[in-house]
């Protein structure tokens, strides 16, 4: 088995010994099964003694036995979970004496869960051997759509102080084997997990309260930094009955986002598909929290929290750039007049093509490693550490009229007059590009711009997302009209910074003698884009203000290609 990185869609049920496995033909579109012969599993299941990736929702185990022996990793609860899976080593060794277990989690398995574990020991909690019969739900075409297993388990914890009796038990799991044919078949992966799920319960099965088996044998921690904890204070109700206060809410928000950024790392240190740019969204979405509502923290300690996110924001930023640019090579050759296979892309040659793309690749194959190479770093955990202690106890303003009182107070009261300042800030930036003539300061002015819009989105977004607080139809009104322009701004962005790579690339390519002509035409078409888009950002500025009747500017000159400093680096997105 070589290393994966998979979406695991399925369901658990508890089922008596005696039950037996419903026939599934014609269920959920299903047109044949197969009967697989029983096969024998063993996992071994670790974590550290405070038991800090069950708090988090992850799960790590070291199985042989059947079609996936190897190493897994599972992030999150629920029907879907995120599974890392890679294969046992060659000379791993696995000693079993007397009920103790001892192994060693290898490196590369440790990296995944090291935002968790940090500097601590992995040990074994939970042993499971499993006996399993499976069933292969299939399409007319004999193509697998999903799996049934029938798990008799017999499980003990080791390495606890807790009590290691065997436990037995039987469960039915039914799992998606493929998301894209389920959904030909009956519209999303829901209908089909219902419909086997109802079978199932016909049959004697019931919904398992567990998450997964090994939780049965040791139980679940609980999370200490958990979003919800803090919403709920019947002892102390808030100014307004139903009203949250601004405390809970800020903390459960900071939580989220914390528990979120977690959960990207080690995507982002398997590089998985676009990993880095939702780690990155995590990051600025924290820092704009903490920025637009600062005037109700306490200063020294969230400063220090947004200084750590500005850093690591700036290792995200290059290797996120050139993933952008990269990625929007194909697609700026297919926009020119006629499409991909028209006469205008014709005159791209495909040396050029290559050229363009292969230069940023090596560029994000470098940042992502020194990204990484951060990630595994002393100062990465010290970060970890302060993120995690400001989310247990979010230091408030207590000079802050509203809050020196050491009362409730509503949360919508406190924040939103502090978002509309935000929405002010947007404003005056972009007042300032209308009346700008340097056209090279007048693209890092429309840079601000999107920053702060992007900055009043995710202050607000995250609260929402968050908590549900309502903070007003005319805040989330402008919210979405902020959103909107951020997108325009971005392809502006995203359409300067092409512009400079191909610049700069074919000075390379001329160098080499190479023909430059269809760096040319790419740069060029881009000056096409930037008009489009400062005229719809104009229109969009307007709307934010409150105009009835948004203008749109005439054409600007165009400037020379620039290359200002995104306050993380040269962000795109």
């Amino acid at each position: 088995m070589t290393a994966t990185v998979h979406v695991e869609i399925e369901r658990k049920y508890d089922v008596d010994g005696q039950a037996s496995l419903p026939r599934l033909n014609g269920v959920g579109g299903v047109a044949q099964v197969r009967y697989r012969p029983p096969m024998s599993l063993e996992a071994i299941y670790f974590d550290t003694t405070d038991r800090d990736l069950s708090a988090n929702s992850v799960t790590l185990r070291r199985r042989t036995g059947g079609t996936d022996a190897g190493w897994h990793v599972k992030i999150g609860r629920g029907d879907r979970r995120l599974e890392l899976q890679a294969p046992l080593g060659k000379d791993e060794a696995l000693d079993i004496v007397g009920g103790s277990v001892s192994v060693t989690v290898p490196e590369q398995i440790l990296d995944l869960v090291r935002a968790h574990v940090r500097s601590k020991t992995l040990i074994p909690i939970a042993r499971l051997n499993t006996l399993r019969s499976v069933v292969d739900l299939m399409n007319a075409q004999g193509r697998r759509l999903a799996e049934v297993s029938d798990d008799q388990v017999a499980a003990m914890a080791v390495g606890l102080r807790t009590e290691s009796r065997v436990q037995h038990w039987r469960e039915w799991e039914v799992e998606i084997i493929d998301a894209d044919l389920v959904s030909a078949l009956v519209g999303s992966t829901d209908p089909f997990l219902d419909a086997v799920g109802t079978v199932l319960e016909s049959a004697g099965a019931r919904p398992s309260a567990s998450g997964s088996k090994v939780e049965k044998v040791v139980g679940r921690a609980a999370d200490p930094l958990d979003p919800n904890a803090p919403l709920r204070d019947s002892e102390n109700p808030g100014p307004d009955v139903g009203q949250p206060d601004v405390r809970a809410v800020l903390t459960a928000t900071v939580r989220a986002q914390v528990q979120k950024l977690k959960g990207w790392d080690p995507l982002v240190r398997r590089d998985v598909e676009d990993s880095v740019h939702q780690y990155r969204v995590c990051c600025r979405t924290l820092r704009s929290t903490l920025q637009t509502y600062s005037a109700l923290l306490e200063q020294e300690r969230s400063s220090e929290v947004i200084k750590d996110l500005k850093k690591l924001g700036t290792l995200l930023s290059t290797a996120r750039d050139a993933e952008v640019v990269r990625d929007q090579v194909k697609d700026k050759v297919a926009a020119l007049p006629g499409g991909k296979n028209g006469p205008v892309a014709a005159m791209v040659p495909g040396k050029t093509v290559k050229r363009l793309r292969d230069s940023k690749a090596s560029a994000y194959e470098a940042a992502h490693a020194k990204l990484v190479k951060r990630m595994r770093s002393d100062w990465y955990f010290e970060v970890l550490d302060r993120l995690d202690a400001f989310a247990a106890d979010v230091p408030m303003n207590s000079e802050h009229p509203d809050l020196a009182a050491d009362e409730r107070v509503d949360a919508a009261h406190a924040m939103v007059p502090l978002a509309a300042e935000q929405v002010d800030s947007v404003l005056a930036l972009a007042a300032s590009v209308g009346s700008e003539d340097d056209p090279a300061h007048r693209i890092e002015l429309m840079h601000d711009v999107r920053k702060e819009a992007k900055r009043l989105r995710y202050a607000v977004k995250a609260v929402q997302d968050a908590t549900g607080l309502d903070l007003g139809a005319e805040l989330v009104d402008r919210m979405k009209t902020a959103k909107k322009l951020q997108d325009v701004l971005g392809e502006h962005r995203d359409s300067v910074m092409f512009q400079e790579h191909v610049a700069e690339t074919a000075k390379v390519a001329g160098r080499k003698g190479e023909d430059t002509f269809g760096y040319g035409l790419l740069f060029a078409t881009e000056f096409t884009v930037q008009e489009r888009t400062e005229r719809k950002a104009a229109a969009l500025v307007d709307q934010l203000a409150g105009s009835e009747a948004p203008s749109e500017p005439e054409p600007s000159p165009q400037p020379e290609p620039s290359s200002p400093p995104d306050e993380d680096g040269a962000g795109i997105h």
